[in-house]
């Protein structure tokens, strides 16, 4: 059986995952076309990146910590242009595309509201779960007080995807956070 991480492991593990999951919101927000969409992934980027720094004064050890991964990067890393068919590197999205000349936005991703809430909905949950596991034996007092803020944070998030989810399908949500 594998030993549970001490305080400081446990929340730096946590920590490097509400990094990655600002990271993430945050380049699928510069690739959205929506800007419905956009606001989406920015509010989730926001909420990532305050859970983090929760966590962050708690967080100790150097370099990044191992924790597996609950974001689709792989699907934001390339973008196509629509019009060429040119791929370009998500971090290093041209002005114009060099293949035909098209604007930066022939480069940006069409995402339906209902589908970014649903990505929102399913890594937090995700997070969430991976949060409660790796911080249940944490007995630091300070840290499991950081923890809680920091799932605070990521439940209201959640009740939020829930809701405007529902709300994007035409229905009410189905239960609380």
């Amino acid at each position: 059986m594998k030993a549970q991480p001490k305080a400081s492991q446990a929340v730096r593990q946590i920590a490097q995952v509400d990094r990655d999951g600002a990271t993430f919101f945050h380049r699928a927000n510069l690739l959205a076309a929506d800007p419905r969409v956009k606001f989406i992934f920015g509010r989730a980027a926001e909420e990532f990146e305050n859970a983090r720094k929760v966590l962050a004064p708690l967080a100790k050890g150097k370099g990044k910590a191992r924790v597996p991964s609950f974001f689709p990067f792989e699907e934001y890393d390339k973008i196509e242009c629509y019009v060429c068919g040119h791929v370009a590197d998500a971090d290093d999205l041209p002005e114009a595309c060099p293949g035909c000349g098209a604007a930066r936005y022939a480069f940006e991703r069409e995402v339906s509201q209902g589908r970014a809430w649903e990505l929102v909905m399913q890594t937090t949950k995700d997070v969430l779960a991976f949060s409660r596991k790796v911080g249940a034996a944490v007995g630091d007092a300070k840290a499991k007080e950081a923890l809680a803020k920091a799932a605070g944070i990521r439940k209201g998030l959640l009740g939020e995807a829930k809701e405007e989810r529902a709300r994007a399908e035409g229905a009410t949500p189905r239960g609380g956070p």
